[in-house]
């Protein structure tokens, strides 16, 4: 049995499956699904994630456009912008990409874009249907984290698991969503470091998720001897890709484990995809 978790592989049968139900919409519907991706200012990373969202998009059949503003915009131009995107009837959804020039409030940006648009899963009203166990629309990360659980097998029901991050954006949600699915959930952050001892938890953990953006921090005497292991980490080092986890030094200790890169990543982006469907269906009340 692989031990290795192909998040390649996964993301692949996602996809596929939502090529299928674009085109069966879109020709219900008259029209295919839109993606914008909105960027305002130069960032590597993002420049990066934009293309692979572009490729994605087009081997499914999704539209996708490029909303762009300077790095000297300002909140009300981009709040002028995310208008325009409500307004206009052929964007299906949305994506607004990190970082936003200084001065502008990413949550402010979120909150003004509509619900029913969030391509992310971060509106408070998509966050608020986590908690009432009715989300359709769910943060990309913490979403491809479930998919990969579920693809794997793995039985949550009881399963101490710990989380080492709580970003809003992954940590947070991503503990809601294990609760309810009834998992024994805890989550790590500086606090836990700087009170206690963080691998005091992280050693009894029956499934381990980490998402704190310090390349190779989780070494082998993290771990507990058969734990599932979901490395959301991406950092470069060196030229290369790199999760959270020392992959070397716990890879014969563990049941499961996610590669960086290989692993949560292109999940994620099919999940990306997956909420802009969810969007398609709700604006034209398929469902």
């Amino acid at each position: 049995m692989d031990k290795f978790i192909d998040g390649r592989k996964i993301s692949e049968s996602i996809l596929s499956d939502l090529a299928a139900k674009f085109t069966a919409i879109s020709g219900r519907v008259g029209r295919p699904a839109r993606l914008v991706s909105f960027m305002a200012g130069k960032d590597k990373n993002a420049e990066i994630y934009v293309k692979v969202q572009e490729r994605v998009a087009s081997k499914i059949r999704i539209d996708f456009g490029i909303e762009r503003l300077s790095s000297e915009a300002k909140e009300k131009d981009v709040l002028e912008v995310i208008e325009k995107l409500n307004a206009d009837k052929d964007v299906t959804a949305v994506i607004i990409q990190h970082p936003l020039p200084n001065g502008i409030n990413h949550s402010k940006i979120v909150s003004a874009l509509l619900p029913e648009k969030d391509a992310e899963g971060v509106h408070p009203y998509n966050l608020g249907r986590i908690f009432r166990r009715e989300a359709d629309i769910v943060p990309c990360t913490p979403g491809a984290v479930m998919k990969i659980l579920r693809m794997a097998n793995i039985d949550l029901y009881g399963r101490d698991v710990v989380i080492v991050g709580h970003s809003d954006i992954v940590g947070k949600p991503l503990s809601l969503m294990l609760l309810n699915e009834t998992a024994t959930t805890s989550v790590c952050h500086l606090g836990t470091a700087e009170k206690g001892d963080i691998k005091a938890y992280t050693k009894k953990a029956d499934i381990l998720i980490v998402a704190v953006g310090k390349a190779g921090m989780v070494k082998r005497d993290w771990i507990k001897e058969g734990a599932v292991v979901i490395d959301v980490g991406i950092n470069s080092v060196s030229g290369e890709i790199k999760g959270d986890v020392d992959l070397p030094s716990v890879a014969d200790k563990v049941s499961f484990i996610t590669p960086v890169p290989g692993g949560v990543g292109p999940v994620t982006v099919s999940i990306l995809m997956r909420n802009v469907l969810r969007a398609y269906e709700r604006q034209n009340t398929i469902v």
